[in-house]
């Protein structure tokens, strides 16, 4: 149960990460999962649902929503000058952005002229796109003029002969479609499918965001950045074991292929994660189960009896089994208390004169900034209590 074993590891390390489908949107199919761990700074754009469904954009896909246009399915032809954004068109009809059609022009990989046409407030997913067009690319200008296409005024009527329509599988159901009319400064409205063009394909093309709905339970998709901490690759049998002819004997003395399947952890990218999701303004806040050091023992003079004292009490940590470092520089303590809010050690130890004239010992918790004043006689078990409640 390789995503069990990944959620104890995220768990471990103290990390919010999600079981994200990167090849599809089902969870715990056949799927291949990607640990993600939600980071503002991730290289992945996320989308998900508390009703456990999660994907990347490569492989997310909802139910777009989509509204109709003007003109109730009557085919218009309406001067819309120098509207050449969905931004415009829509401000100018006076419908949300979805009740629009942005249409894109590109060459697919064998080198044919395509229009992709999307919802107005969505984006044409690269991966998607790639999927279906191969190694394509945009239309240049000079790609435009050759095949008879106007830069922003594009769309699925009256296209010119030998070009492929590709549109967004949400958009299938819409029966009047704001679109550009292939002609400068002109846009149709009540643009029917079937009708008034032929579409040659519908796909899955469009870039889910968050407030889409949810392809399982319907309600809002939440959304973000995530960095691959880990994940399990569901290669099966073709890929590898069958042409490497990798076999076993089954029961009745069959040759069968291996089913294979790898896994990964990705240590420095864990450990980047957990500084992205436990730090404040002052530095890196480390869980205890991850940090370098379990305390840091500050000691406020560098010579006299405060300074062999915070000594002491940084050997006797070490042989209660915590991992201790023992800030014993010539600095400031304003120097000291910046540098080891910046390391982010979990528990600090200060040691001062002040303090051991009263018996005492000031403890800091990185994670909360709380400061408390603990006897020096009960230290030694106060310190190993909540590092060991913290290690559990």
């Amino acid at each position: 149960d390789m995503k069990g074993a990944y959620a104890r590891y995220c768990e471990r390390c103290g990390l919010k990460a999600l079981p994200v489908a990167a090849d599809s949107g089902e969870i715990g199919g056949d799927s291949s999962i990607e640990y993600m761990a939600l980071a503002d700074a991730g290289e992945a754009s996320l989308v998900w649902c508390d009703c456990g469904f999660a994907a990347d954009d490569e492989a997310a896909s909802t139910t777009v929503a989509v509204s109709e246009g003007p003109g109730e399915g009557v085919l218009q032809k309406v001067e819309t000058p120098g509207l050449g954004t969905i931004e415009a068109v829509s401000k100018f009809f006076g419908f949300p952005e979805n009740g629009t059609r942005k249409s894109l022009a590109l060459i697919d990989g064998e080198g044919k002229p395509v229009v992709a046409i999307v919802p107005g407030d969505h984006e044409l997913n690269e991966i998607k796109a790639g999927k279906l067009f191969g190694d394509y690319h945009l239309m240049t200008d000079e790609e435009l003029d050759e095949f008879g296409l106007h830069k922003g005024f594009i769309g699925p009527v009256n296209l010119p002969d030998g070009i492929r329509l590709v549109c967004d599988a949400s958009l299938k159901a819409s029966k009047s479609w704001t679109c550009g009319a292939n002609e400068v400064d002109y846009h149709y409205t009540g643009a029917c499918p079937d009708r008034d063009f032929t579409v040659d394909v519908w796909g899955d093309l469009v870039t889910v965001k968050p407030g889409d709905p949810c392809p399982h339970c319907g309600e809002p998709l939440k959304g973000g950045r995530g960095i691959e901490c880990g994940q399990v690759f569901q290669i099966g049998t073709e890929k590898y074991a069958a042409k490497m002819g990798a076999t076993f004997a089954d029961e009745n003395g069959r040759e069968q292929p291996f089913y294979m399947g790898c896994y990964g952890i990705g240590i420095s990218r864990t450990l980047a994660a957990i500084v992205e999701q436990h730090h404040d303004e002052h530095g890196i806040v480390w869980p205890v189960s991850v940090a370098p050091y379990e305390v840091s023992v500050i000691a406020l003079d560098k010579k006299g009896e405060a300074f062999e004292e915070a000594a002491r009490i940084a050997e006797e940590l070490a042989s209660e089994g915590i991992d201790v470092v023992f800030d014993d520089r010539n600095e400031r303590p304003g120097v000291k208390f910046a540098d080891n809010d910046l390391m982010g050690f979990p528990y600090q130890v200060i040691v001062g004169k002040r303090g051991l004239a009263n018996g005492t010992v000031e403890v800091k918790d990185r994670s909360t900034g709380d400061r408390e004043d603990i006897a020096r006689e009960n230290l030694m078990s106060a310190i190993a209590q909540r590092v060991r409640a913290a290690r559990a």
